[in-house]
């Protein structure tokens, strides 16, 4: 399949998606950008601004309060969620495509992986929202009271471009089948799919001003999103530095319901008593190097005992080259590029520091042809450093690994916390009593045995720390998009029943 030669002859639509249909920004600026992996010029998507967001959140409050999308029974929005998923299954390869051409991430991975995730998300919380129960105080002898669920209204949505599809239904599912409208702004890197679902989610029975797409830069649409009064909930995937941005913009405006899903530098633990070393390289590996490394869970921290560290260190090399970037629009390659020029020179600075502080650099050898500036980076293993140096603690967002040693368990369990993140984590050992006791004292949101990214959309996922607040997935990611609401109910005895 020609993925370029399909791009070119289909009919994209780079306009913001408002109440209903395509629209221009005010500025009628648009956003400059060119492909990573061959520099095809991508520009000409609209960069809404503060105008745009104003007249944005004017149709989807006026949507809420008419009520066309809220007042619809759980039944009947989730038959529409339902055609919604059914409709973007149809549209898979357009989509994979789409954020293929956008992000030179493999297109294997959208196919495959993305969006059929994406698909599976929607169809979770549509089949989720009628078994959903609000609750009820004990009753009193005169008295009775309801605890129930609102929609928050207004909602915007920021999501980032490692994961177009899969972020965003995560957010906007439970958002509309909890009956808010939602304004959805995706990353500048990756807008082109979010744009064509809005159209797909009309067509498929969201009324118009219910889910609605702004294109546009964070620092313009995002924060005047972020900032306006009237949108009472702003949940954000990226990083943590913009997160920490979003809290004090609902301070600022509000006081903004946030959700924050953050950055990582995720620790994986390797115990001594790990059986199978050879199965635990593999599985960071195909965790940490998957999608070029551009994944916020990413156990990008090895803690391993001395013991055992040789022979797991031999065993990664020969893992990591199975994840050697290639042409992203092939489909036998599971690993492309680095989103942009500019990711990919930030993580190349990483690399370069480590070298100059005299880390040991391993990487895997390149066995792809790929265009001579494709910005692509092998495999990358950093030994000979310590918890405390800069490529251990921040994260980088690229193929990158460090690996640490630790004495024991006690003090791998130290090192895992001694971050200001606390998203995921794993370890891996055949010793039942050390997995329970690391489990519980790792400092994060998820934590893995034997296992890395094997959850699914009934688990909750969200971190600790700067990793941020709230969850997405699973049921509980209906509370994120709605408010508690206490009723009391005082009665009195009927005259006739008066003894």
């Amino acid at each position: 399949m020609d993925i370029k030669e399909k791009f070119r002859n289909m009919n994209v639509e780079k306009r913001a998606y408002i109440n209903g249909k395509y629209v221009e920004s005010k500025s009628r600026k648009t956003i400059e950008k060119y492909s990573s992996f061959n520099g095809m010029d991508l520009s000409g998507i609209s960069a809404c601004g503060k105008d745009d967001v104003e007249d944005t959140v004017k149709c989807a409050k006026n949507a809420f309060e008419l009520g066309i999308w809220r007042k619809k029974t759980p039944e009947e929005k989730k038959n529409i969620m339902l055609k919604f998923a059914d409709m973007l299954e149809c549209c898979r390869e357009e989509l994979a495509i789409l954020d293929t051409i956008e992000t030179s991430r493999a297109y294997q991975n959208y196919y495959y992986d993305s969006i059929p995730k994406a698909i599976g998300a929607i169809r979770y919380f549509a089949e989720g929202i009628d078994k959903y129960y609000d609750s009820a105080i004990p009753p009193r002898e005169d008295a009775f009271a309801t605890v129930t669920r609102c929609p928050l209204g207004v909602v915007g949505i920021i999501t980032p471009w490692n994961d177009p599809m899969v972020v965003a239904a995560w957010k906007f599912a439970p958002a509309l089948l909890m009956g808010n409208s939602v304004i959805i702004k995706p990353a500048e890197q990756s807008s082109l799919s979010m744009i064509r679902v809005a159209e797909i989610a009309s067509e498929a029975g969201i009324p118009k001003g219910v889910f609605n797409v702004l294109p546009g830069f964070g620092e313009e649409a995002g924060k005047a999103l972020a900032l306006h009064k009237e949108v009472q909930g702003i949940f954000f995937t990226g990083s943590s530095e913009v997160g920490r941005q979003i809290v004090q913009y609902s301070g600022m405006s509000n006081m903004k319901k946030v959700g924050l899903e953050c950055g990582g530098k995720s620790p994986f633990i390797v115990s001594k008593n790990c059986g199978d070393l050879k199965e635990a390289a593999k599985v960071l590996a195909e965790n940490v190097f998957y999608n070029q490394g551009q994944i916020c869970s990413a156990p990008s921290r090895v803690i391993i005992e001395k013991l055992v560290r040789d022979e797991f260190m031999e065993l990664l090399k020969k893992e990591s080259e199975k994840f050697v970037p290639g042409n992203p629009y092939e489909i036998r390659n599971n690993v492309g590029c680095i989103v942009s020029k500019n990711q990919y020179e930030k993580v190349k600075t990483y690399i370069e520091l480590a070298k100059r502080n005299g880390a040991i650099i391993y990487q895997a050898k390149t066995v792809k042809e790929k265009p001579i500036n494709a910005c692509c980076i092998q495999p990358t293993i950093i030994s000979g450093v310590e918890n405390s140096d800069k490529v251990a603690r921040d994260e980088i967002f690229g193929p990158v690994v460090v690996l640490l040693e630790a004495e024991n368990i006690q003090e791998a369990i130290k090192m895992a916390n001694d971050t200001p993140y606390g998203l995921s984590g794993a370890i891996f050992t055949d010793d039942l009593n050390e997995a329970y006791y690391a489990a519980k004292g790792i400092e994060s949101g998820l934590v893995h045995i034997n296992s890395y990214g094997e959850d699914d959309n009934m688990a909750p996922f969200g971190g600790f720390k700067e990793s941020g607040l709230g969850k997405d997935k699973s049921l509980w990611a209906f509370d994120e998009y709605s408010q508690q609401k206490t009723v009391w109910m005082k009665f009195k005895m009927p005259s006739g029943m008066r003894g």
